[in-house]
């Protein structure tokens, strides 16, 4: 089942890629929910960390929501997202709850090497954009945390990664320039991120369940 899932997964995948390339506004807008319910329906919430993964993937997908083309509401995205990747962070501190505060650093300069090179941007967003960056880059660096708590537990580390650079793709296109086929960067990064760090929940591995 979970194959089946992952498959059409990937078909939905492309098909939005397709849509955007299309400018296709009814596909982008039938398909873009799609591929965080189907990992919503691959995570089996029967622990605290599946649990907390799980509600994360709810908040994403209200930010997928949020930010389609037809709604367009940046602020309650950016919003949606944020709760997410709080889950996230909970989330990971379960697994290895060790500060380990010297490897934050390389975390907290890129943090604010992303700050400083935003806030010349972003006006009256300045101070959202920052809390953000702030909560993501946490995020990826309690995922670098856990990553050997167990043998799945690097993906969500490489899902975090990954997220960090599509919602910086993201930031880069809305405030400074935006480039050709940037949407559907995004959109890769996003949902292989997605998909990495649903991975890392153990009943993802449950056959037919």
């Amino acid at each position: 089942m979970k194959k089946i899932l992952t498959g059409i997964f990937i078909i939905t995948a492309i098909l939005f890629c397709y849509a955007v390339y299309a400018d296709n506004d009814i596909l982008r807008t039938v398909v873009k929910p799609i591929p965080l319910i189907l990992l919503l329906f691959m995570i089996k919430p029967n622990s605290t960390y599946n649990k907390l993964i799980f509600i994360g993937f709810i908040f994403s997908l209200a930010g997928d929501v949020f930010l389609m083309k037809v709604i367009d509401q940046f602020m309650f995205g950016l919003i949606a997202f944020l709760i997410a990747h709080v889950f996230y962070i909970i989330a990971f501190v379960k697994r290895n709850k060790q500060l380990k505060i010297l490897s934050s650093i390389p975390f907290y300069v890129i943090a604010g090497l992303l700050a400083v090179f935003f806030a010349q941007y972003t006006g009256d967003m300045t101070v959202p954009v920052i809390v953000y960056i702030t909560v993501i880059i946490t995020m990826a660096w309690r995922a670098y945390i856990q990553r050997n708590y167990s043998g799945i537990s690097k993906f969500a580390f490489f899902g975090a990664l990954l997220f960090v650079f599509s919602d910086t793709n993201i930031a880069f296109t809305k405030f400074y320039e935006d480039y050709d086929f940037s949407k559907i960067v995004t959109i890769v990064l996003y949902w292989s991120a997605q998909y990495l760090i649903a991975r890392s929940v153990s009943s993802f591995y449950l056959k037919n369940k």
